[in-house]
């Protein structure tokens, strides 16, 4: 008799959880907290401070960048901003977020926009200007990079040719 009830309830059980839903997910807010965390991040940029930098990377986050081998993680990137900012002693970087766009889910997000570099170089006279895209995740509640790569859109030098 005890199982022809619990037979009974399971339909019952099974209705009500069919009824519920996951609450829906503020995207709106979600783009927020997104686009605070890449400020953050230029924050630390602007401070020439590899840590700050670095804690906004997940695990396994990865940067791209020319010429070089991918980043892999927080301590790598760390490592690669300080050594970067040593060849660069005078330089600056500052990007413009362009557009954010966060998944249904709430748990992934792109970030689209442009930066700009000066003060390159050991004469702090280079420049580059370009676009980049940053790929979000949601890591314990918190927004860290899964990706990075920018691309330059600064014109190249003009090449010479010679004829032999």
């Amino acid at each position: 008799m005890r199982r022809r009830g619990v037979a009974l309830m399971v339909p019952i059980i099974l209705a009500a959880c069919a009824g519920q839903t996951t609450p829906a997910v503020d995207l709106a807010a979600e783009e927020q907290a997104i686009r605070a965390q890449s400020m953050a991040w230029l924050e630390a940029a602007t401070a020439r401070n590899a840590a700050g930098e670095a804690a906004v990377f997940a695990d396994d986050g990865i940067a791209f960048r020319e010429n070089r081998d991918p980043i892999v993680g927080p301590a790598a990137f760390e490592a690669y901003t300080s050594a970067d900012r040593a060849a660069n002693p005078q330089s600056t970087v500052s990007w413009t977020i362009d557009q954010v766009v966060v998944a249904a889910s709430g748990d992934l997000a792109y970030e689209l926009g442009s930066y700009q570099l000066t003060g390159l170089g050991a004469n702090g006279t280079g420049d580059d200007m370009g676009k980049y895209v940053t790929v979000w995740k949601k890591v314990n509640g918190t927004w860290k990079v899964a990706a990075d790569m920018g691309s330059t859109t600064k014109p190249a030098p003009p090449t010479t040719t010679t004829m032999n």
